[in-house]
């Protein structure tokens, strides 16, 4: 009996024991209805949507305080005032939400979106500004969510449409979503606007914005833009669908660009003395040059600096208006009557890396230099191009006669050989009808026409 007791009482506390949640000691407590926390100096203060609380807008503010605050949203923030989101030392312009020089601030979007919602463009419309010595840290840590937190419904007139980025500002993307921001001008999603500014992505995905000039997904007027991981694609922009730079530098070391358009450059333009580095597995892929004068379906390099090109890159399957298209080369520039040559500097390519090629513009070929061994990583887009050692170098060249024809545009092609056809098959039924004349001309002769022949 006393056995049993013991036993009884044993497995009563097993049972009460596994009712008992268990401590995760990740959990955060949130109180409920709030809408966002931040945490300066160590110490987190949460708030809620109510005039006592003042909510997100009352929150950003008080980031401001400190040098360094990280920001945690449990709500959807969607600016309240229709175009703005506040006013107080968070704010810039007309409500947009402000990293001050000096100030570093990690947001945590946590599978909610910040919220611009302009229908129409207005002058700083973007939905955050990172001023000159300014942090923004970008993050989406909610993955029971799918880490789908957004920063979005930015719409300018004159600048970016998502992120605005001052020189020497610095945004470091490491989750979230850009996306559905609009620009008038330059930078759907970010644009960098000067000398020493920093975009840097390792995660999260840049899509469905658009600008009218250039482009789509990020522009760079000057500065670095680092893309390590992630997504960028279905953005459209008039130049380099998914990235534009006019002058710094992009660095192009993994993640996917991909389904972008632009007339110029549907995936990737880099312009003027903006440098490009194609390293690591980054993948171009599906991106469309469209429209009277397209060119560049992946990538359009119009720059005076080399391409820096290494590990194994793929920059495939890319068109323009659906003739294949992956890295373009064009330069207008001539000196003394002489297209200058567009050179591409191996830094360590993988034999694995493969690469679409060809050449648009006055450019009479392309250098692949120092010290190519090989051309197995190149593909020529079409049959008028050929790939030849040249003084220790690989070389791109146009190619001349047939050879350009049968290689070059397939529409105009595809009516040249449709034109010829159809001339044969004219000259056939005339043939025929000539020698049917004849034969019925003989039928109709007279025993002594047929003794004359």
């Amino acid at each position: 009996m006393k056995l049993q007791r013991i036993f009884a009482a044993a497995l009563s506390g097993f049972l009460f024991l596994t009712a008992v949640p268990k401590f995760d000691a990740g959990a955060v407590f949130v109180p409920d209805g709030a809408v966002a926390s931040v945490t300066v100096n160590g110490v987190t203060s949460y708030y809620y949507d109510n005039p006592s609380s003042g909510g997100a807008e009352a929150m950003w503010n008080t980031a401001m305080t400190g040098t360094s605050a990280t920001i945690v949203l449990y709500a959807d923030w969607t600016s309240a005032y229709g175009t703005r989101f506040g006013e107080g030392a968070g704010f810039l312009y007309d409500g947009v939400l402000n990293v001050p020089s000096g100030h570093e601030v990690t947001i945590d979007l946590n599978s909610y979106s910040i919220n611009r919602n302009l229908e129409f463009a207005v002058e700083h419309g973007e939905v955050i500004h990172v001023a000159g010595g300014g942090t923004l840290n970008l993050t989406d840590t909610n993955q029971i969510m799918g880490n789908s937190g957004r920063i979005t419904g930015g719409n300018s007139s004159n600048g970016a449409g998502g992120i605005y980025i001052e020189a020497g500002g610095t945004v470091n993307m490491w989750g979230g979503n850009l996306t559905e921001n609009k620009s008038e001008a330059s930078g759907g999603a970010v644009l960098l606007a000067g000398e020493n500014s920093l975009f840097s992505m390792s995660g999260g995905k840049i899509f469905g914005n658009t600008a009218q000039q250039c482009g789509g997904g990020i522009a760079v007027s000057d500065g670095i833009c680092k893309f390590v991981s992630g997504e960028i694609y279905d953005n459209i922009g008039q130049d380099g669908g998914g990235i534009y730079a006019q002058a710094g530098e992009v660095i192009l070391s993994g993640g996917t660009i991909s389904q972008n358009t632009a007339v110029h450059g549907g995936g990737v333009l880099v312009n003027h003395t903006a440098a490009l580095t194609l390293k690591g597995k980054t993948t171009v892929q599906s991106n469309t040059a469209s429209g009277e004068n397209r060119v560049g379906g992946g990538i359009l390099a119009m720059g005076s600096v080399p391409i820096k090109l290494g590990g194994k890159p793929s920059v495939l399957n890319n068109n323009a208006d659906g003739v294949q298209s992956n890295l373009v080369f064009w330069q207008e520039t001539v000196t003394q009557g002489v297209a200058l040559p567009c050179h591409v500097e191996n830094v360590g390519t993988d034999i694995e890396a493969k690469i679409g090629v060809s050449i648009s513009g006055n450019l009479k070929e392309a250098i692949f230099a120092p010290d190519w061994t090989g051309s197995d990583c190149f593909i020529c887009d079409a049959m008028d191009y050929t790939l030849e050692n040249k003084d220790g170098n690989l070389v791109l060249k146009r190619a001349s006669g047939y050879a350009a024809l049968a290689g070059g545009d397939k529409k105009m092609l595809l009516l040249i050989v449709t034109c010829v056809l159809i001339a044969l098959a004219t000259l056939a039924i005339l043939v025929l009808a000539f020698r049917q004349n004849k034969k019925n001309q003989k039928k109709d002769q007279t025993p002594e026409e047929k003794e004359e022949e």
